[in-house]
Order: C-alpha cells, then sequence, then structure tokens
C-alpha cells in the first residue's frame, strides 16, 4: 500500500508538472491569431507575458523526471528492463525539452530587438539552428518512448487495460498538434503548449487506471 501510494504521488508530480509548464508556455507561446511558425511566433509574443511564463516553465519542468520515475516503478513488475528504458527516456526528453522552453524568452527578445536589422536573419537562422533542432529531437525521443509504453501496457502485470496503450505520448501529440486543422478556435489554445497537454492526459489516464485496477482487487 505504502508503495502504491508513492507510485501516486510521484505520477501526480507530473502531473503538476503538466499544469505549471503548460501555463508558463501558454504565457511564452499564445497568439490571438495562432502560432504562425514555432520560431517566428517569438516574434510577436508580448515580452512582459513571456517573461513570467518563462520562470513559471522553468521551474516545472524537473517535475516530469519525478512522473516518469513513477512510471518506472509502477511498470517494473511487468519488466524490469522496459520500465528503465521508459525513464531514461523520459528523463532525455525533458532535459532536452528543459533547455529548449529556457532558451525561449531569450530568443524572443533578441529577435523583437533585432528585427529591421541586419543582424535579424543572423539571430534567426542560429536560433533554428541550434535550439529549434531539439524540438525535433524530443518528438522522436517521445516516439521513442511511446513505443516502449505500448510494449509495456501489452505484458504489464497490474491488471491494466490494454487499450491504454493507444493513449501514448507521440498519438496524443499528434492530435493535440493538428488540432489547428481539425478545431482551429481550439487548437490555437492548446497546440502552443502541446507537450504539456499530452502528458496531462497521459499520467491522468495511467493514474486513473491504476487507482481503478487497484480499486477492483480489493
Amino acid at each position: 500500500m505504502e508503495h502504491s501510494t508513492t507510485i501516486k504521488g510521484l505520477i501526480c508530480l507530473g502531473l503538476l508538472a503538466s499544469v505549471i509548464v503548460g501555463i508558463g508556455e501558454y504565457l511564452l507561446h499564445f497568439l490571438p491569431g495562432g502560432p504562425g511558425g514555432e520560431v517566428s511566433m517569438l516574434e510577436d509574443v508580448p515580452l512582459a507575458r513571456a517573461s513570467k511564463g518563462h520562470f513559471l516553465a522553468v521551474i516545472g519542468a524537473p517535475l516530469y523526471f519525478a512522473g516518469y520515475y513513477g512510471l518506472k516503478e509502477l511498470f517494473k513488475k511487468s519488466s524490469p528492463i522496459l520500465a528503465n528504458l521508459l525513464f531514461a527516456l523520459g528523463v532525455l526528453a525533458f532535459f532536452i525539452g528543459g533547455i529548449w522552453i529556457s532558451s525561449r524568452y531569450f530568443g524572443a527578445e533578441v529577435l523583437q530587438r533585432s528585427q529591421g536589422t541586419a543582424d535579424h536573419d543572423f539571430y534567426l537562422q542560429s536560433y533554428e539552428d541550434h535550439y529549434q533542432v531539439l524540438v525535433w529531437a524530443l518528438r522522436i525521443i517521445v516516439a521513442s518512448l511511446s513505443v516502449v509504453y505500448i510494449l509495456i501496457i501489452l505484458k504489464n502485470k497490474q491488471g491494466l487495460p490494454k487499450w491504454l496503450a493507444i493513449v501514448n505520448p507521440i498519438v496524443l501529440l499528434i492530435i493535440i498538434l493538428s488540432s489547428l486543422l481539425w478545431f482551429n478556435p481550439l487548437g490555437i489554445h492548446i497546440a502552443p503548449i502541446a507537450m504539456n497537454v499530452t502528458h496531462f492526459i497521459f499520467f491522468g489516464v495511467i493514474l486513473w487506471a491504476f487507482t481503478r485496477s487497484e480499486n477492483l482487487l480489493k
């Protein structure tokens, strides 16, 4: 029972990370007309608001590590190797994600203050080459992480339903980003914070399913 409570507490910290970082990233990224581009959007965000978002996102990001540690502890009974791999990929993903999110405010300030100067295009390209590339690395890691998660769910020994395999981070991320196409009024709000919305659903569904499976065994 104590171990179960610890796991739930750690997953709740992951949920808290998605809320704190999500609010911070919303302040950093939201534009009423929707994101024009993952880098060019920084040229239009209000700097005073983005500054507040920067600190929230940086403070909240390490809590994602706790959430993935909770998943490791939850799934190690099913497969210690896969559980450890899931944790390692989760830590790697949000280590890279933390570096990226910490660059956003400074990138916005540099790009906005250099607009109209000869240096603007240089700064824009430099940001894309050194920071925006991290987003693609993050997405590849999340895709790999999702494959590991699917394998664990399909062989889990915690009594969790197999349909949870569908609720994996890469599928959720694609659905959330594509909301800009299938329901733009919602998409302009959730797409700029897609990774956080993804993990709010991901951790939340796992926590619900784990709690439910425990109750069924009582």
